[in-house]
């Protein structure tokens, strides 16, 4: 929700000066209530191309303005916005799941790093980390 140094309501600040986005103002409250159900459907739940996605519950669905400016709906999909945000995700899984095969001090567990982890695919490199004496080891080999 955004709202102007003149009380009108939009429902994004990327919406503010735009008329057909207007809500409606701080004295009258919400009186553009069609606006108002169609970003009732702006999320991940409404839109059947997110249905299948895995990234769904990160992106909500991806943002109204861009798909208003891609597609001329709320309703629609950013598709480039999906593929980089798809991509973000992915990277920041991968550093997560690096940083926790390193040690505190620094010492490699299981002889992975970040450079045998395949951020593509998103699996470890399929070598064998030599390790796998050990009773919690986690790579399955």
């Amino acid at each position: 929700m955004a709202v102007t140094p003149w009380g009108d309501l939009y429902p994004c600040h990327q919406f503010v000066g735009e008329e057909k986005f207007k809500l409606g103002n701080i004295y009258e409250g919400v009186t553009n209530h069609e606006i108002q159900e169609d970003f009732r459907c702006c999320n991940a739940y409404a839109r059947p191309d997110c249905q299948d996605c895995w990234a769904k519950l990160y992106c909500s669905g991806g943002c109204a303005a861009n798909a208003y400016h891609a597609t001329g709906s709320v309703k629609g999909i950013y598709e480039y916005g999906c593929e980089l945000f798809r991509k973000r995700m992915e990277c920041a899984i991968m550093l997560q799941v690096a940083e926790d095969l390193e040690g505190i001090d620094g010492s490699v567990r299981h002889g992975y790093t970040s450079a045998n982890f395949s951020v593509g695919e998103g699996n470890l490199a399929d070598d064998d980390c030599g390790d796998c004496s050990s009773d919690d080891c986690t790579s399955g080999k």
